[in-house]
Parts: structure tokens; sequence; C-alpha cells
């Protein structure tokens, strides 16, 4: 009945964006907005505590905004802008980010009745010199076959999702709680709740990237959080789910190694071991041997070494 109701009546869609201090990006943003193809019906903006001129500058565009005297955090934010929209789809934007004139006409195509969730594929843009600091590309068909192992590792930021505002609802919307990676355990739930996706594979979204970011300032934590998120899967019966997250597991410990947090790597060791893994994954025959008798750790921070002399 529901999916009848959907075919039979029009299709709505609401833009979401969570906004903490966006005035100097949010006339780049609404550009884009303004240049779509195929129009937004709904335009929401969270202000999220801002000390500046944000949410002038958003209802001056046209935006309906909503607004909290302190910070709530980028999840909080999100369910506010779930709440607020009456839209059946919903898209998230962040105030210093852009999507290309295209993007809404290309990812509606998408939508049917049996579809909750359409990612596109995105780019990262260093905001100083335009350089294309990474290139987010996703596959429809590997998506399909095992949706919680991909995104493990196929990550679905904050601007490149279409969703279907009921799915959200019956997921239980963003996790307050978290300060990183909520995207991803959104996604993870919903492909527990067995939410099903498409993907366009074109660049349809731009993420601009400064070192200054709240999350480039905190890269140890930023792991850990996705660390705890994968080992929250780990007792999931599926081999290749379970592969992939000691996999993942063995990378984040390399990154926390590259950011020298070492009082944090054997917890991310133990996690991959755990999962069905044996790091570190190596070739060099001698370290073959010594982690058969050394400690996991010692082993893994002589990898380390190994590496870093190779690397000068």
């Amino acid at each position: 009945m529901a999916a009848h109701k959907e075919m039979t009546q029009a299709i709505t869609f609401g833009l979401g964006i969570p906004c903490k201090n966006g005035a100097p990006f949010l006339p780049r943003l609404f550009a884009s907005i303004h240049a779509q193809t195929k129009p937004f019906d709904e335009i929401w903006l969270f202000d999220d505590g801002s000390e500046d001129s944000s949410r002038a500058i958003a209802a001056s565009f046209g935006a309906r905004v909503l607004s909290s005297p302190v910070s709530l955090g980028p999840s909080a934010a999100r369910n506010r802008l779930i709440t607020a929209c009456s839209c059946e789809w919903l898209h998230f934007h962040d105030a210093d980010d852009t999507m290309a004139p295209t993007y809404l006409e290309r990812v509606a195509a998408c939508v049917r009745p049996e579809i909750d969730l359409v990612v596109c594929n995105m780019l990262w843009i260093d905001e100083k010199t335009g350089r294309i600091e990474n290139h987010w590309r996703y596959n429809a068909h590997a998506f399909a076959r095992n949706p919680a192992a991909y995104l493990i590792v196929n990550t679905i930021g904050g601007i490149n999702g279409l969703y279907r505002r009921s799915a959200l609802l019956s997921a239980g919307a963003f996790d307050e709680s978290l300060k990183f990676w909520e995207d991803t355990e959104l996604n993870l739930r919903l492909a527990k709740h067995g939410a099903k996706a498409d993907v366009v594979e074109e660049d349809l979204v731009t993420a601009y990237r400064r070192g200054a970011s709240y999350s480039n300032s905190n890269l140890v934590n930023v792991w850990l959080v996705k660390l705890q998120l994968i080992d929250g899967l780990r007792s999931d019966p599926d081999q290749f789910l379970r592969q992939t997250i000691a996999i993942e597991a063995e990378a984040i410990a390399n990154r926390l190694a590259r950011l020298d947090a070492w009082s944090e790597i054997p917890h991310a060791l133990k996690v991959a071991s755990l999962a069905g893994g044996n790091p570190p994954t190596t070739n060099n025959w001698l370290l073959r041997v010594l982690k058969r008798i050394l400690p996991l750790s010692w082993t893994f921070r002589l990898q380390v070494k190994i590496r870093r002399l190779l690397e000068k």
C-alpha cells in the first residue's frame, strides 16, 4: 500500500543543512542549490549555536531556519532537520560544501519503492589549493552483495546520500552521542534494518577540506570511534564481514602509528585478531617468524620501524 501511494503521488525532496559558523561558505552552497536542474521542495538549515550571521544569510537565500543557542553537535542537528522536513526524501549537505547542478535530478531518478538510500560519488578538494585529495567511488553490485562489509571500507559521507525519511526514522535516526563517524554508524544500522541502496556512479557532490577542521584536529579520536563501531559488529557470524573488520582494524592500527598514538594500538590489533585476522600482515619472512614468538604489539612496532627506515 505504501509503495502504491508513493507511485501515485508526487515524490518530494528536502534538503537539510547542519551549520555551525558557516557564514563565509553559505553563499557558495546556495549558489549550487539554486543552480539545481531539479529544485528541492523544501530547504531547511539548522544553526547549531553559530556565533556569526549564518541564520540571516540562510534566510536571505530562502531557507527555513531552525536554531539552537548552544551547539548540539552534528547528529543532533541532522535529527532536528529530519523532524522538521515533511518531504519523504531527504538529503543532508554541510554548509561549506557544494553539489553539482544535476545532483538532485540524477539521484531522484533512482528513487523506487524498494530503495531507501541513493548514493553518489564524491570529491574531496583542498580548499586552498584546489587539489583533489580523495575521490570516493561506489559500486552498486558490490554494495548489494554485503552492505555492512562494504560500508566499513566505503564510507558514505554526510553529503552524498539521499535518504528515505521514513527509513531514517525507523532506524532511530542519528546517534547523538557520536561526534565522528555518525554517518557510518547510521548507514550500518540502516543496512541491519534491511535498507536497500542504489548508486549513481557520478561525481555529484564536493567536500572542501581544510587543515583546521574539527575532524582533522582530532584524528586519534576519529579512528578510535571507527574502531569502536566495527568492533561492535565483530559478533556477526558472516565470515566476509569479520574478515573485513580484521583488515580495517589493522588499517586503523597503522593510522594510529602514523599519529604516534602507541597506547591505543594494542586495542586495534586485538580487534583485528578477535575478528580472525593475524596481524601484522607482512611479506617479510623475519617478521613472520618473530610474530610467532613475540607479543603482537612488539612485532607491529618493529614492522612500523622497518617501514619508516625504507621510506627515508
